[in-house]
């Protein structure tokens, strides 16, 4: 479960603007806009909130957004998101809200728009963790990710999973928390370009760099190969050098006095 949220002085104008725009269209259509009953609500009971949050000058932007794994449908997000905002703003005495619920991605998720007292409003850490504790038991999460695991694992080997990472669906909801016009353009750009590069289906040059390690690979087998298949060549035995030949030595010449007996 992802819940995000932002609280902000002013009045929400441009947040209900933002929520109630169709973004997979590019035009000027706009989703469903409902209130704390489910109720669909008219254009002139839109503006009427927008009023009220002038009155109070705060706003807190919501977005609920579930495991795509659960595979939710926009019905189920739009009832469950309701159940736990009415868990969270039923006691405060001025507290109001509208929410919309978007289908321009994979994975459908709501917005919300509140306003009210600014101590009505306010919530700190361990509450907002709150908030997406209960967030996850309404929608039972737990048990709908375990049923998708169970379900896809006989599949999951002839269909590659296309669900969103974690990671693109937070990048997705801090931007639209900025009210930016069209985030989910870039974030799914950013994941076309991830899988181009991923494991499973590798780029041109990851291919090339492969095929040169394979080359590599080949040769130093080659090599190792030939090393082994060398003949030896035979030891030769040390043989004593011969001798050198002396040369005779010469005779000692006599004594002519003693030879000759004088």
């Amino acid at each position: 479960m992802i819940l995000k949220t932002d609280f902000r002085e002013g009045s929400a104008g441009n947040l209900v603007d933002y929520i109630q725009r169709d973004r997979s269209r590019d035009a000027e259509s706009t989703v469903d806009v409902q209130n704390s009953a489910g109720r669909e609500l008219s254009e002139a009971e839109v503006n009427r909130f927008v009023e009220k949050s002038r009155e109070f000058q705060f706003q807190r932007h919501l977005i609920v957004s579930p495991d795509p794994q659960g595979q939710y449908t926009p019905e189920e997000v739009s009832a469950n998101t309701r159940e736990v905002m009415n868990r969270a703003f039923g006691q405060r005495a001025t507290t109001q809200y509208v929410y919309a619920v978007h289908r321009d991605t994979e994975f459908p998720h709501a917005h919300v728009a509140a306003t009210g007292r600014e101590s009505e409003l306010e919530m700190d850490r361990a509450e907002i963790e709150r908030l997406r504790e209960r967030a996850a038991t309404v929608y039972s999460e737990a048990e709908r990710a375990r049923g998708a695991t169970q379900a896809s694992t006989d599949t999951a080997a002839q269909t590659p999973s296309q669900t969103v990472s974690d990671e693109a669906r937070e990048e997705l909801h801090e931007r639209e928390l900025s009210l930016e016009e069209h985030p989910e353009k870039d974030v799914l750009q950013d994941r076309a370009r991830s899988q181009e590069t991923s494991p499973s289906t590798p780029s041109s040059e990851n291919k090339r760099d492969k095929s040169r390690a394979q080359e590599r690979q080949s040769e130093s087998v080659l090599s190792r190969e030939a090393d082994t298949t060398t003949p030896e060549e035979p030891s030769r035995e040390l043989q004593p050098e011969p001798e050198p030949e002396r040369e005779p030595e010469p005779e000692p010449e006599r004594d002519m006095d003693r030879t000759m007996g004088g």
